[in-house]
């Protein structure tokens, strides 16, 4: 749910200055350091491990097919991100991302080959879907949160409903209309609440730093120190 409420704080922040032009198109905004992004990115890639194996600890024996499970979706989509982005780092650092995230909720009941698809699907719908709010749809979400955890969260909370059934080598007791329904019912809340939060705060106390805030950086303008010191001594 949390990437559908994001939705809602990134449409009503709006764009980043420059980031496009009258004409509306795309200006390249290049990440900061390519080495802190795959770092945060397997930080967390290790770390999801520790809290979706251990959220399984209160099921009977199944806390090894989650941690096999996560593992599979891992690799999905790696693999997928790799090809869909054309081996783009920022893509292929979130692509382990992609796929653990749609894995949560069906990573007690798929099989492995399932998780491995679900993962897969993942990784290309990230890759998708970032391109798509940037370059058409002129959404400046800068981190990818609406496509990486609402996109591909809905998308793994469908696919416990298909790959959790017996037929297709799950452990079974899911209904892919209970998982739809569901999934809908999070989306729709989440995506109106977000609206409704963020759009009472940009009315009421304004949710921007003004102009000269922005061109000097929030971590200089708010807490007085540049994101990177060590360029500035040079």
């Amino acid at each position: 749910m949390g990437g559908w409420i994001a939705l809602g704080a990134v449409i009503m922040l709006g764009a980043r200055r420059g980031r496009y032009d009258k004409e509306g198109r795309l200006h390249a905004f290049p990440p900061s350091s390519i080495p802190f992004l795959a770092l945060g990115a397997w930080i967390l890639t290790v770390g999801w491990f520790g809290f979706n194996v251990m959220s399984a600890q209160t099921l009977q024996a199944v806390s090894g097919l989650v941690a096999l499970n996560s593992l599979m979706a891992l690799v999905g989509g790696t693999l997928a991100a790799l090809v869909a982005g054309r081996n783009d780092p920022g893509f292929v650092h979130n692509g382990p991302l992609a796929g653990l995230v749609a894995v949560c909720a069906g990573s007690d009941v798929m099989h492995p080959l399932g998780a491995l698809v679900t993962g897969a699907v993942a990784g290309g719908l990230f890759v998708w879907a970032f391109t798509l709010t940037q370059n058409r749809w002129k959404i400046d979400d800068v981190l990818g949160v609406w496509p990486l955890h609402g996109l591909c969260g809905a998308w793994g909370g469908i696919a416990a409903g298909i790959f959790g059934m017996k037929a297709l080598g799950g452990m079974g007791g899911v209904s892919l209309a209970s998982q739809l329904a569901g999934t809908a019912l999070g989306v729709i809340i989440a995506t109106a609440g977000g609206f409704a939060v963020y759009g009472s705060l940009k009315w009421l106390l304004g949710i921007r730093l003004d102009a000269e805030g922005e061109f000097d950086g929030a971590d200089l303008t708010i807490h007085r120190i540049t994101a990177t010191p060590e360029m500035n001594e040079e």
